[in-house]
């Protein structure tokens, strides 16, 4: 066997034990393919764990935008039929409520806004849609100050117009691990796959690294590989 015939068998190898790593992932889930707890968890440490401290009780409620519109803040509100649970658990002590197979973040704790934000997708890099940051640094950790951010998503020279700011969504990356928060960009995905130099090189040869749904497909193969090295461990 010469040299190149070696090094494509080891590729080949390489792929067979990626493979067979993600299918027992899939078939013996993970933290994020588990099911878990329903419940109020306080960290991500207790979700990780799957053991919530605050049993379920709650009911998630999708806020209208008229309520939205007057009061500013996330897309949900969440009610307890437990009366120990008060409104203000709910609002500063609970990181993160699981019902039906989905995971919601207090968005306090995400851009300093009431209300809570549901995890679209699930992952070391997870992918939520928050309220538009009124904190000023919180905007500017988050690059928002940047023109070419702001504009696109809709802070229009830093000034925020009422009721239609309210309603602003901003696509953002939440590290679960670490609770860096982070845009969903072009230089932001080129940031995380410094660790998986095949998938830089296949997202370099998009046509549109801009476009969300392209974005969106990264992240999903980042988390899964994320998944697998973790299971490896």
């Amino acid at each position: 066997m010469n040299e190149h015939d070696y090094e494509q068998a080891m590729a080949r190898l390489k792929q067979i034990k990626l493979l067979l790593l993600t299918i027992f992932v899939f078939l013996t889930g993970s933290i994020f393919g588990q099911k878990s707890e329903q419940g109020g968890f306080t960290s991500f440490e207790e979700f990780k764990n799957n053991n919530p401290k605050f049993a379920d009780s709650f009911t998630i409620l999708k806020r209208t935008t008229a309520d939205i519109k007057a009061w500013g803040g996330n897309d949900y509100k969440v009610e307890s039929a437990d009366e120990l649970i008060t409104k203000n658990i709910i609002k500063r002590e609970i990181w993160g409520i699981y019902k039906n197979d989905t995971l919601y973040l207090n968005g306090m704790s995400v851009t300093g806004l009431i209300g809570y934000v549901r995890v679209e997708i699930s992952g070391k890099y997870s992918f939520l849609r928050p309220s538009f940051p009124v904190n000023l640094k919180i905007q500017k950790e988050l690059g928002l100050n940047d023109p070419q951010y702001g504009y696109l998503f809709g802070a229009v020279g830093g000034a925020f117009q009422g009721a239609k700011m309210a309603l602003k969504r901003i696509p953002l990356i939440y590290n679960m691990e670490t609770g860096e928060k982070m845009l969903l960009t072009e230089p932001t995905m080129i940031k995380i796959l410094e660790k998986y130099p095949d998938l830089r090189n296949e997202f370099n040869i998009e046509t549109d690294k801009k476009n969300e749904g392209v974005l969106l497909k990264y992240l999903r193969k980042i988390n899964e590989r994320e998944e697998v090295t973790t299971e490896a461990k």
